[in-house]
């Protein structure tokens, strides 16, 4: 069974719109081009418009249609630039605005933000990876949906080609933060394409062995590995140091030169994952750049700032995330974990008391590093601010490379809007 006026009305919708589309263009013809127009030519383009807007009136259909190709002629001989034959110049000039719009509200206004590590943990997560279980469990398609848009995750799954058991190569480093060396994986450094291919971004290549077959894991340049992959090999273990036994002490090594390949005993056979995990992105954020031209930032308020001003970072300049806990005059120390300005103990909103009182998930306080080591303080100088993260314990901050120039702060972050996770809100 058929039903022809379902077409007709979807006809009739379609003549409608065109020919209101059409004398927006011939009005515009008439306004930008009247001055170079005969009288006649202009006289019969509104004659036109007048009847065209009579016959969309009267809903005149079997007349619209001859109108509008009249119209239509009319423009294509006398339009000029102003109108082309598919209407396409107002869409361009629409488009056009909209970027410049959506440039200035960036530049001027707000800007999004992705944390890229996790230094301000728990308050804001960067990037992370959770193992996900080798045999896959039987889930609904909506349920795999609905968890793809709620975390954006995506899964890396390597799969042996050989039976064996898992080695790790193994290199020593020493820390930035208090010279300690330690064991780590080492990884390279690569390039890889993203969107089609269009973008390449930095990405790190980690290679293991099944027995004397290589494997390569591949993840983006801000996520380290190291912690997956002792979860997955050496369970129960938080470092290679107590995996391997020692090794601290040994101040006299090539940074980053292989000294051992480690065989984990971990079985594998062909066609087992050797290793499953979801790498999950760091918060989404919206960064208010407005509010810190009327008024300066707030001492307990995290802030954005870019790096270029730094030393350790003026080759690489990057974006930020820390929390302001001191501002010019302001003198700061660590004793027993937590943190004093001016000799008082730091209280001055919600994330600063936690730390201080070691509650919730901020139980390790401050770490006293670098510029407050036990024992030392810093007095902040003129123009200048220092930040430090919230996870005291595993963040590079102005303990280690000094202060943040005043105008190097970019914004005030005020809501994490992606994923949808129990941090998403209004940001602390």
């Amino acid at each position: 069974m058929s039903f022809p006026f379902i077409n007709k009305n979807r006809d009739h919708g379609r003549i409608l719109e065109s020919s209101h589309a059409l004398i927006a263009s011939a009005k515009k013809v008439v306004k930008y081009r009247k001055h170079l127009l005969d009288v006649g030519v202009l006289a019969s383009i509104n004659l036109q418009i007048s009847m065209l807007e009579s016959s969309i009136g009267t809903r005149d259909f079997a007349n619209l249609e001859g109108q509008s190709k009249g119209l239509s002629r009319l423009l294509k001989q006398h339009g000029g630039d102003v109108v082309s034959e598919t209407f396409l110049g107002e869409n361009i000039e629409a488009l056009f605005v909209a970027i410049l719009l959506a440039i200035a509200i960036r530049t001027f206004f707000i800007q999004t933000f992705q944390i890229p590590t996790n230094s301000m943990a728990p308050t804001y997560c960067g990037m992370t990876c959770k193992l996900v279980n080798s045999k896959v469990t039987a889930t609904s398609i909506w349920s795999k949906l609905w968890h793809k848009i709620k975390f954006c995750g995506h899964t890396v799954n390597v799969v042996a080609k050989n039976n064996g058991t898992v080695s790790i190569p193994l290199a020593k480093t020493k820390l930035k933060k208090n010279s300690e060396v330690i064991y780590v994986v080492p990884y390279e450094e690569i390039f890889v394409k993203k969107y089609l291919g269009l973008v390449k971004t930095k990405a790190r290549k980690y290679t293991i062995f099944v027995n004397h077959r290589k494997y390569q894991i591949v993840s983006p340049i801000d996520l380290s590995l190291e912690k997956i992959l002792l979860q997955k090999f050496c369970k129960g273990y938080s470092s290679w140091e107590k995996v391997i036994g020692g090794g601290k002490s040994d101040q006299k090594f090539d940074q980053g030169k292989i000294v051992s390949i480690f065989d984990t005993k971990y079985p594998v056979t062909t066609g087992d994952s050797i290793i499953r995990f979801e790498i999950l992105p760091g918060d989404m954020l919206f960064v208010d750049k407005v509010s810190y031209h009327f008024r300066p930032p707030k001492v307990g308020e995290s802030v954005v700032f870019t790096t270029n001003a730094i030393m350790d970072f003026t080759k690489t300049p990057k974006f930020f995330i820390k929390r302001l806990v001191g501002r010019p005059t302001n003198t700061l120390g660590i004793e027993n974990n937590q943190l004093f300005i001016d000799g008082k103990l730091m209280t001055t909103n919600e994330v600063l008391e936690k730390l201080n009182l070691r509650e919730e998930g901020y139980k390790n306080g401050y770490f006293p590093f670098g510029m407050l080591a036990e024992g030392l303080s810093v007095t902040v100088p003129e123009k200048n601010l220092f930040v430090l993260g919230d996870n005291s314990k595993d963040s590079y901050d102005s303990r280690f490379w000094g202060f943040v120039p005043e105008k190097s702060i970019c914004g005030r972050p005020f809501v994490i809007f992606y994923p949808f996770t129990n941090r998403w809100g209004k940001c602390k």
